[in-house]
């Protein structure tokens, strides 16, 4: 029986030739082809097609990746008990099933990446099941009147699809849920540590795909703001930064009803009956983790108050009457916390019990009034009926609040402390100077705490630990207590995704222009100094960058205030794709919004299709515009699939601070090899060696100077046009002289041309070519450039023989073309 073919312009294509088997997916294959392929890429390259992609679908490309820049574990552990014939010590001898230690390394960091996948993935079917049994499977979903088929996004990417109802989201999300199975099974059984590694970059694809899945019901079936309904004249300040946050922004008075976790249901339905009920302007709706960022994407006044990281802490505070929670990225034991507060607590996971009694079938008036009573919580799994309970209980609940410790019972508790102990200090995760800051409360009183509790996400070690039974948990809060009527933060609403033709908007000024790159910026909380996300968003937007901030750390981005300018830098920089902009994209699950819009370079630029075309994709971005990422505070495992996805990606990625050192494994390699970077010509297949660029695709950084310099030399690529290779190289060096006052020992490597030597460094740059470098100089120009072998060769033949300016490159020898005439064309040019 014939197969399906599909015409690209004069050309038949058979679905056959495009895919391993078209059995249940030639529909899939033949209108993505339809859709959104180019007859001459067809014709010039060898394009394999992968729907429904398994890890093993995308090795070509996860191959390039481990090989180039081998996976290093940062902390080895040595016994494995993965299977009855353990535990076995892999340190002595390899396992009896035949795993090496390295491979076990790998096993962990395969898990991890499957942990930090659970949540969301769960988040994400709940929310599929829900908008099936409420709107029906044939409900329409879409990204957005500006979106067309040619929008890169990771449901296409992973499975060829583009969905068009809640039904195409159901075979989604069982594709997503089988891959997971898969991948958790390879944690417990592989032995290869590189097929592992490999494995782990798939957790981020499907993560992402995930994240796709639940923004798509957001926006098409609740309202969630979504740029891609609006004009693009409108970008510049839409959402309006008017997002009032922080514990600061708590209006007194009021009874508190706040959310918490990754579930946005019990939210969307509370406020809906708040709003119907005409009590809305008379409850403070207060959201804590990933929520917090759903709810002001409907909702704009209700109050960001903290990562899912730092929330216990508010809990124990006691500002909420009622929590409403659900399952997050971190769970931890709250309940104690709530009790001692007085808070009664509303749990809606189906997954997970805080040990509440189930109250699911119970009249709501009963669950309420036994919550007046005094009952600390009721575990509810039906979403509509716990947002009814909590919009009836915020209106009777009454409660003692209570009442933190005072400045001189900290003092008092403070003398306890002994200066030859410090157990707390050297058992805090984040190295906070625990012991230290608590004898100076003796003096100075709770403000003395204040650096302590500003990097505290309230893990409890310290006071587990304490020989003297300190309370210090009692008086971390009671600073908090102190601090929280300055503890305010304005923001944006997350816009949703970025469509395509913005995108090709800011191509000029982000590739010709004076844009030092673009990068993204995210973190859970659990930064040693709170302010540091805000600083490295400031200092990137303020040098023209065009800066993406995303989930929890958009709020701590949002607490940055310039006191010069007294504004919020929300408020100072604009939301529109363009340098000198910052765009929030909204909570933890439209992470996917920022990375599809990186990976719409090439097809915009390269004509690339995306439909199940992983390896093309990445190939091309990860050449010649990939964003940098850091993350700032990298606590939550979840955080650890999301590192994945984008490294699978193409896009480096920098990690920090101390949290990157129990990080599972990093992955670089040395840029004084010059022989190890290299890449291909797309026409012809030469080998050209070329400059280590990105020389890491996770690294760790200590300093958040450190951090901010290592993602600007990561925005450098090998093909790279003359004028972005010369503002990344000044704004690379101009970090490193203001933060370390000297240059960077690397920035030679970086040199094709005296043309891409920064303006203001131009003379000195030139006088340290020739002299520490051995490079002849006249005056500002070269004449002769040393090739990393040693040879001087003039600028033309150093052009051919080193580097890759402007050519299309690729790492991949399938993506050669395999159209003769281009090779002849190139010889030629040569």
């Amino acid at each position: 029986m014939p197969g399906k073919s599909v015409r690209l312009g004069g050309t038949e294509v058979s679905v056959d030739s495009m895919v391993r088997d078209s059995r249940g997916v030639a529909d899939i294959i033949s209108d993505a082809l339809e859709a959104d392929f180019q007859e001459a890429r067809f014709k010039n390259f060898n394009q394999r097609l992968f729907p429904f992609a398994d890890a093993a679908d995308i090795v070509e490309w996860d191959s390039y990746l481990t090989d180039r820049y081998a996976p290093l574990y940062l902390n080895f552990d040595a016994t494995c008990s993965d299977c009855p014939l353990g535990p076995c010590n892999l340190k002595i001898a390899v396992g009896r099933c035949g795993l090496q230690a390295v491979a076990y390394q790998a096993r962990l960091s395969l898990r991890r990446g499957c942990r930090g996948c659970l949540s969301q993935v769960t988040d994400s079917r709940e929310t599929l099941n829900h908008a099936v049994k409420v709107f029906g499977p044939e409900a329409k979903v879409s990204w957005g009147n500006k979106h067309d088929r040619s929008d890169t996004n990771h449901i296409s990417l992973m499975t060829g699809m583009w969905p068009v109802n809640l039904r195409d989201l159901q075979r989604v999300m069982s594709y997503v849920e089988e891959q997971l199975s898969r991948l958790f099974l390879g944690s417990y059984n592989g032995l290869d540590s590189i097929e592992l590694e490999r494995m782990s970059l798939h957790t981020g694809s499907i993560l992402l795909a995930a994240m796709d899945l639940s923004e798509l019901v957001k926006m098409s079936l609740f309202g969630f703001t979504n740029a891609s309904n609006h004009e693009l004249t409108e970008m510049i300040n839409w959402p309006p930064a008017n997002v009032m946050g922080g514990l600061g922004n708590v209006e007194a008075g009021k009874p508190v009803l706040t959310f918490m976790g990754d579930n946005f249901l019990p939210a969307w339905y509370a406020i809906k009956g708040l709003q119907e009920g005409g009590i809305a302007g008379k409850v403070e709706v207060c959201g804590i983790g990933s929520v917090a960022h759903d709810i002001i994407r409907f909702y704009d006044r209700c109050r960001v108050l903290s990562p899912m990281v730092t929330g216990q802490k508010i809990v124990r505070l006691g500002l909420s009457d009622v929590i409403v929670a659900s399952t997050a990225c971190i769970n931890w034991d709250f309940l104690p916390d709530a009790k001692k507060a007085g808070t009664r607590v509303i749990w809606t996971s189906n997954e997970r019990n805080l040990g509440l009694p189930d109250r699911t079938d119970d009249p709501v008036e009963s669950i309420v009034d036994d919550l007046a009573g005094g009952a600390p919580g009721a575990w509810v799994r039906d979403v509509e009926k716990a947002a009814t309970i909590a919009v009836k209980l915020i209106q009777v609940v009454k409660r003692v609040k209570p009442r933190p410790m005072s400045e001189e019972e900290a003092k008092k508790a403070a003398r306890k402390c002994k200066a030859s102990c410090d157990l707390c200090l050297h058992e805090c995760p984040n190295g906070l100077l625990v012991g230290p800051a608590l004898r100076k409360v003796t003096t100075d009183g709770l403000k003395a705490m204040s650096d302590v509790e500003d990097g505290c996400y309230f893990c409890g070690r310290c006071e587990s630990v304490c020989p003297q039974k300190i309370p210090l948990l009692d008086l971390i809060t009671a600073t908090l207590g102190v601090k929280a009527p300055e503890d305010k933060l304005k923001m944006r609403a997350g816009r949703g995704p970025v469509p395509r033709v913005e995108t090709t908007g800011w191509a000029f000024g982000s590739i010709w222009g004076n844009c030092p790159g673009i990068f993204h910026i995210m973190g859970c909380g659990d930064a040693r100094h709170r302010g540091d996300l805000g600083w490295l968003a400031y200092q990137l937007v303020w040098r023209n960058a065009i800066v993406f901030v995303v989930g929890c750390g958009a709020g701590e981005v949002g607490r940055y205030f310039n006191e010069k300018k007294q504004q919020y830098v929300f408020e100072e920089f604009g939301a529109e794709g363009q340098a000198r902009n910052m765009i929030n994209c909204g909570g933890c699950s439209a992470c996917c919004h920022v990375a599809d819009q990186a990976l719409k370079w090439p097809r915009s630029g390269a004509g690339i299709s995306f439909y199940a075309n992983y390896a093309e994709t990445a190939d091309n971005q990860h050449n010649l515009l990939a964003p940098s990422l850091i993350v700032w505070g990298a606590l939550t495992d979840r955080m650890y699939a999301i590192v994945a996805a984008w490294v699978r990606a193409g896009m480096s990625v920098i990690i920090g601070p101390n949290s990157a050192f129990s990080w599972k494994r990093v992955m670089l390699r040395s840029k004084w090899r010059w022989e190890d970077w290299w890449t291909l010509s797309q026409f012809g297949g030469r080998k050209m060696y070329v400059e280590p660029a990105p020389f890491s695709m996770i690294l760790p950084a200590e300093t958040k100077e450190e951090a901010i310099a290592l993602a600007e030399v990561s925005a450098i690529r090998a093909a790279d046009i003359r004028d972005s290779r010369q503002i990344r190289l000044d704004t690379y060096i101009e970090f490193y002289e203001k933060f370390y006052g000297e240059f960077p020992d690397d920035w030679q490597l970086y040199v094709r041309s005296d043309w891409e030597l920064p303006l203001r460094y131009k003379s000195r740059l030139l006088r340290l070519l020739r002299e520490n470098y051995g490079w002849e100089v006249d005056r500002l120009q070269v004449k002769r450039a040393r090739h990393p072998d040693g040879r001087l060769l003039t600028p033309g033949e150093f052009s051919k023989e080193y580097g890759a300016m402007a050519a299309p490159v690729t790492k991949l020898p399938r993506l050669v073309t395999r159209n003769k005439g281009y090779g002849k064309q190139e010889a030629k040019a040569q």
